[in-house]
């Protein structure tokens, strides 16, 4: 097990959750579009084989995509709630900063469900992504901690999941600073 700090102030950002209706009405899925660099779907090595058996293409750790996400259908991921859905995709709200701080993505704040003032804290908008990243145990409490204080905690994760977390980090950093 490796340690990682969370931060409080990031898992208190205020996000709508996503939910069905407003995925279609209001958002149309934003966080599986193109950004400034490109479509960055990453798919881990690990996953690569599962995704190329549905037929899709992966390259350079990235699903090969123009501006949307291949799986969107009708504003909705078609790999939701499936086993092929990649890490990727499920914790992308988050990252770990060079400090080993888990953090939520900074494009996060440029999407329509950021809601500074309203919505719900990200470590409740995004409990599947934190429940992926934590045994069930750390999240609750992750959970306990953030509703009790405005300190940052540190947790558990498995080797596993820091792992596939820098890695897909590293991928995205390499797309971006022009390395694939």
């Amino acid at each position: 097990m490796k340690y990682i700090k969370i931060s409080n102030k990031n898992m208190k950002l205020r996000f709508h959750g996503c939910d069905p209706d407003y995925i279609q009405s209001v958002c149309h899925s934003s966080c599986c579009n193109s950004s400034k660099y490109g479509t960055m779907i990453t798919i881990h090595p690990s996953e690569e084989c599962k995704i190329r058996e549905l037929g899709y293409e992966v390259s350079n750790g990235l699903l090969v995509c123009k501006d949307c996400c291949v799986f969107k259908k009708e504003f909705l991921c078609s790999l939701h709630n499936t086993e092929y859905k990649p890490f990727g995709c499920i914790v992308s709200p988050f990252t770990l900063n060079s400090n080993d701080t888990l953090i939520v993505r900074n494009r996060y704040k440029l999407l329509k469900c950021y809601e500074k003032s309203s919505g719900i804290p990200a470590y409740i908008a995004f409990k599947a992504s934190l429940e992926l990243l934590f045994e069930q145990e750390y999240y609750k409490t992750l959970c306990d901690h953030l509703d009790m204080h405005d300190s940052d905690i540190v947790l558990p994760i498995k080797n596993k999941i820091y792992q596939m977390l820098h890695d897909n980090d590293a991928i995205k950093k390499s797309r971006i600073h022009g390395k694939t």
